[in-house]
């Protein structure tokens, strides 16, 4: 019986990417690495027992390599930051999203057999030029796309580069989004954002004015439109509530006071997170919660864009061997 195929995973957060590459490959994570305290709690009650690397500027990869042999999968969300339109826009220049030629080093010291990127939308014109440079000079080619979380069903648009690289020829091919596989609704929520933990207040609005999730969370009514705003959320919830299979928690809880804030359940639910994956976890501040959940993956997005530019690596791969 061969080995079940077995995975790094980089940058994990709460390990939503980990799980959009397990079902759709059947890898599980062997080790990870995760340095920000909360998220890591979060990955040691899903992994009881895996091993955490910490800060991935700090691991000694051949020692990796040679403790875990087995490892042909490499996982990485690395930090977006400097790629985000919300940040500096220092691109791979900033030294959270720099953290990229560590994933670069990671990818050439383990050489896997499939590698599993994501990062937010913008990367396209912020960095991708080097992405694309680091993995073809080791020897891959390059899938990517962007889609779009609403395009799974997701109640916010959230849209996110991802990217697939297998050993190759050294080419990089930008891959059509796949088509949506639910029915479109005229009105989403915000995206989630990790600010909204920290700096998430309910009158916190966009460069357009329009409200952030807190503040449009705690304007939602028990029929999830928002009557002040004249907006019907109803549709995107239902349908989401459909995709999952579960219902959408209350949008809010009362602070100390009584005043109504978001829900970390809520914004957990939104993003398509496990229920409890991270609010179980009781000693975990409620901003940090919902930072967690904002910095996290729509899983599900991962797995349709994934799906994607692998069956795009298959065509071109059955194509040239026809060729030859």
């Amino acid at each position: 019986m061969p080995e079940q195929p077995t995975a790094i995973s980089l940058c994990s957060g709460v390990g939503a990417l980990d799980k959009a590459v397990e079902l759709l490959t059947g890898a599980t994570t062997a080790v990870y690495a995760e340095k920000d305290p909360w998220a890591a709690q979060v990955m040691a009650a899903l992994l009881p027992g895996v091993e955490n690397l910490g800060s991935i500027d700090q691991i000694n990869y051949a020692d990796i390599a040679a403790r875990y042999p087995n490892v042909r999968t490499v996982i990485a969300g690395w930090p977006c930051q400097g790629i985000s339109n919300n940040g500096h826009r220092l691109g791979l220049d900033d030294p959270r999203s720099g953290l990229w030629r560590n994933v670069a080093q990671t990818i050439d010291v383990i050489r896997p057999g499939e590698v599993f990127l994501e990062n937010v939308a913008a990367l396209k014109r912020r960095g991708l030029d080097v992405v694309s440079d680091h993995v073809n000079r080791l020897g891959c080619d390059l899938y990517w796309t962007i889609t779009y979380a609403s395009s799974v069903g997701a109640p916010h648009g959230r849209p996110r580069w991802l990217g697939y690289a297998v050993p190759g020829e050294g080419v990089t091919i930008e891959v059509p989004a796949p088509p949506p596989t639910v029915e479109p609704v005229t009105r989403l929520l915000p995206t989630p954002k990790a600010s909204d933990g920290p700096n998430g207040g309910p009158n916190q609005r966009d460069g357009q004015g329009n409200y952030y999730l807190p503040g449009l969370a705690v304007r939602l009514d028990e029929n999830w439109r928002a009557p002040d705003l004249g907006h019907d959320y109803a549709p995107a919830i239902h349908r989401w509530e459909r995709v999952l299979g579960r219902p959408a928690p209350a949008p809010t809880t009362p602070d100390a006071r009584g005043n109504l804030r978001i829900s970390p359940a809520f914004t957990e639910w939104v993003m398509g997170i496990d229920a409890g994956a991270i609010t179980r976890h009781a000693d975990m501040p409620r901003p940090q919660q919902i930072k967690r959940a904002g910095n996290s993956v729509v899983t599900l997005q991962a797995v349709a864009a994934y799906e994607a530019l692998a069956a795009a690596a298959r065509s071109r791969h059955q194509t040239a061997v026809l060729a030859a």
